[in-house]
Formats: C-alpha cells, sequence, structure tokens
C-alpha cells in the first residue's frame, strides 16, 4: 500500500485522509485530500494518506484501521482525527478504534452509514452534506446520524456530491480541525 506521510514537529493530532471510491476514480491524490494534506501540517497536524487497494467496504475499513493502528505507533499519546470524502467517509465512519478521538465526514452516502459504529463513541464528528448532494441529501444523511453522540450535521451550501470547487470544503475541514484542537 502506497502511503504518504506529511510529519510535523511536535504534532497537536495526526489526520488519516480517506479519499473517495476508488471504483470512480478516488485516489489519495483527490482535490480533497490533497488540500487537507497540504494544509493541516500548518496547524500542527500531521498527514497520513493512502490509496485503498479495495472498494469493498470492509477490507477498505480494515486498512485504514491498520493505517490508524500505525499512524499511532508513530505519535503515541496523539489524538487522530478520521477524515473521509463520500466512500472514504463511510470508511471512517466504522473505525471507532483508539486512538480516533475525532471525525470529519464529507458528503457520506446515508445508506453506507447504516453499518456505522462510530455513533456512540465519544468525540466530535462533523457531518457535512453538500446542498446538492444526488446521492444523499442533506435530511437523508441527518437522519441517518440523529442518534448520534457529538456530532455536528452542516451544509455545503451550493454545491453537489462532487464539490465543484474544493477549497470551500478544505477550508471548512481545517477550520473545523482548528477548532477541534482548541477544545
Amino acid at each position: 500500500m502506497t502511503t504518504d506521510i506529511q510529519a510535523v514537529d511536535h504534532a497537536a493530532a495526526v489526520a488519516v485522509l480517506l479519499h473517495p471510491h476508488p471504483s470512480y476514480g478516488g485516489n489519495r491524490h483527490h482535490p480533497f485530500v490533497d488540500g487537507l494534506y497540504r494544509r493541516l501540517p500548518a496547524l500542527s497536524v500531521a498527514t497520513v494518506r493512502f490509496d485503498f487497494a479495495t472498494a469493498e467496504m470492509a477490507e477498505a475499513r480494515a486498512q485504514a484501521a491498520e493505517v490508524v493502528r500505525q499512524a499511532g505507533h508513530r505519535w503515541p499519546g496523539v489524538p487522530v482525527v478520521l477524515m473521509g470524502y463520500s466512500f472514504g467517509a463511510a470508511a471512517a465512519a466504522g473505525i471507532g478504534e483508539a486512538p480516533v478521538e475525532a471525525w470529519f465526514l464529507l458528503a457520506p452516502p446515508a445508506v453506507m452509514l447504516a453499518d456505522s459504529t462510530i455513533g456512540p463513541q465519544p468525540g466530535a464528528k462533523a457531518v457535512v452534506v453538500p446542498e446538492l448532494d444526488h446521492y444523499s441529501t442533506p435530511a437523508l444523511v441527518a437522519d441517518a446520524v440523529s442518534g448520534w453522540s457529538d456530532t455536528e450535521v452542516s451544509v455545503l451550501a451550493g454545491c453537489d456530491h462532487f464539490l465543484g470547487a474544493v477549497t470551500p470544503a478544505v477550508d471548512l475541514a481545517a477550520a473545523w480541525v482548528s477548532g477541534w484542537l482548541a477544545r
């Protein structure tokens, strides 16, 4: 598995970044993932990104969980935030083991949240849904996560599932991480 790491001195957190569906062109260089990979180190957040080797959700979650474990060994005692877009968001929603302490889910398909395990987990959760998402409307996603603890659902105005300009989503995610770190 190819993994890219941006290490920072005295990391306040580690962000494991999960890309969209690999069968539809998603990879670790997706503009949302790449934007966070480059932006978060300025916030003292180390970043890790990799390519899923499969589009099968259980295997993708196992791969991501292994990357989280490796991050925990590399940065012991440093909290991990899982940040995923679409398929990556759905994968993140099924990983609740330590050292994960927070989740940022962008455009998670509501149907893929059905077997999520993070709902009752302690830790901040941001769920951001594009206003015009044709896979999962903001209302469907809000309903899917309505029983989750410590979860903030917001709408990314004026875009569909594919986001269009990615910068607003990267800005929103970076600001959320900054706020989470300040807690």
